[in-house]
């Protein structure tokens, strides 16, 4: 995605989102990656609510809730292609830091985003071995509030280390996880039919048969 579309993701965000939703692109890139990397496909329906904290945007016109939906599911795309298929040069959208020189990566909002992905996507807390776990925990550390301290305590070099060691355990969790894969098991439905012109369950605005279908 090129800056343009990264810029209109921040604007939508920010404009339309509250205290508790993902408010920028770096975030939204975090939440996608932990979402594409699970052992479960994860619906729409389920993903895009959490964006916002549930509190959906009241869109001004089906445009807007469409393009923002076509910037996020492209980024997702981009996630999830760059993690599958070319996981050596897979780059995560953290952000550089506002003093002029743009010297320092801020992976913090990123991070935020992934740890909210991992919890929608319902893998946070199930068994992963040692490594994997270390992977996550350095996510943590940059994403959480209660890492803090540790963060705070370290020199520059060691804090460089520790943002170049971000994207090397995003990928080992995608790998591991894709290892892992749990079979999608048919539900029956139980609720009403979704008809092609009723609006979307994802929340976008547009009609059924335009979106998730």
């Amino acid at each position: 995605m090129d800056n343009k579309g990264l810029v209109k993701l921040d604007e939508l965000l920010l404009k339309y989102g509250n205290d508790d939703s993902i408010l920028s692109a770096s975030e939204l890139d975090g939440y996608f990656a932990a979402i594409v990397s699970g052992p479960r496909q994860i619906d729409p329906g389920r993903w895009y609510p959490h964006i916002w904290a549930e509190q959906l945007p009241k869109w001004p016109s089906d445009k807007e809730g469409e393009r923002f939906t076509k910037l996020a599911v492209e980024l997702m795309s981009e996630a999830a292609f760059m993690l599958d298929e070319e996981p050596d040069d897979y780059e995560a959208i953290f952000l550089a830091d506002d003093n002029g020189k743009g010297e320092k990566l801020i992976v913090s909002q990123w991070c935020a985003g992934y740890l909210r992905g991992a919890e929608v996507a319902g893998w946070l807390g199930e068994e992963m071995p040692e490594n994997i776990k270390a992977a996550l925990e350095l996510i943590t550390l940059h994403g959480a509030e209660s890492g803090a301290d540790a963060l705070n305590a370290m020199s520059d070099d060691e804090y460089d280390a520790s943002t170049a060691a971000i994207e090397p355990a995003a990928v080992a969790i995608y790998a591991y996880w894709q290892e892992h894969l749990q079979p999608i098991v048919p539900v029956r439905r139980e609720e009403a039919k979704v008809g092609r012109n009723d609006p979307c369950t994802c929340g976008s605005g547009k009609k059924y048969k335009q979106c998730c279908m």
